[in-house]
C-alpha cells in the first residue's frame, strides 16, 4: 500500500470508490466478545472515502488498548486497505474484503496472509461470528451491533 497518493493529485475522485459501500453495514457501535473483549465504533468520514473505527479492547494479557483505524480503497493494490494505530505504538496495515454472502475477510498485511480473520455476518446484519487465525494459534470472536 502506498503511504500517499501525492502522485495522483490531479486524478483523485470526488466520490468514494464503489467498494466502500461493502462496509456501510459496519457503521454503528459493536460489542466484541471473546479473547479480546471491547467496543468498536464505526463511522463513515471524510465524504465517505473512509470507514473510521475507534476501538477500546482488553488484550489477552489484560492490558486496555485504544486505537483508530482508517479503511479506504487503495488504487495501488485494488483492495480495501487500512491503517490501524493504537496507544501501544501499533501501526498496522490490513487488507479487507466482504463477499456477497456476508463473509468478512481481514488479512494482516496483504491479501492471502497466513494471519487473518474470517467471519460471517448474520442475516439480520447485527452479528459477526468468526476467528482470527495465524500459524500456531488464533481465537474466536463474536461482535454484536448495539445500536440502530
Amino acid at each position: 500500500m502506498a503511504d500517499s497518493n501525492n502522485h495522483r493529485v490531479a486524478e483523485l475522485p470526488l466520490t468514494p470508490h464503489p467498494a466502500m459501500t461493502r462496509l456501510r453495514h459496519l457503521v454503528g457501535t459493536w460489542k466484541n466478545e471473546g479473547a479480546v473483549p471491547g467496543t468498536s465504533v464505526y463511522r463513515m468520514g471524510l465524504g465517505g472515502h473512509y470507514l473510521i473505527q475507534e476501538f477500546e479492547t482488553t488484550t489477552p494479557r489484560g492490558r486496555t488498548l485504544t486505537g483508530i483505524e482508517y479503511v479506504t480503497w487503495d488504487e495501488d493494490t485494488q483492495t480495501l486497505r487500512s491503517h490501524l494505530m493504537a496507544d501501544d505504538g501499533s501501526n498496522f496495515t490490513y487488507t479487507h474484503q466482504v463477499d456477497d454472502d456476508g463473509t468478512h475477510w481481514t488479512w494482516f498485511g496483504d491479501k492471502g496472509s497466513d494471519n487473518f480473520f474470517k467471519g460471517q455476518l448474520s442475516e439480520d446484519g447485527r452479528v459477526i461470528t468468526g476467528r482470527w487465525q495465524w500459524p500456531g494459534g488464533g481465537f474466536d470472536v463474536v461482535s454484536r451491533k448495539t445500536d440502530g
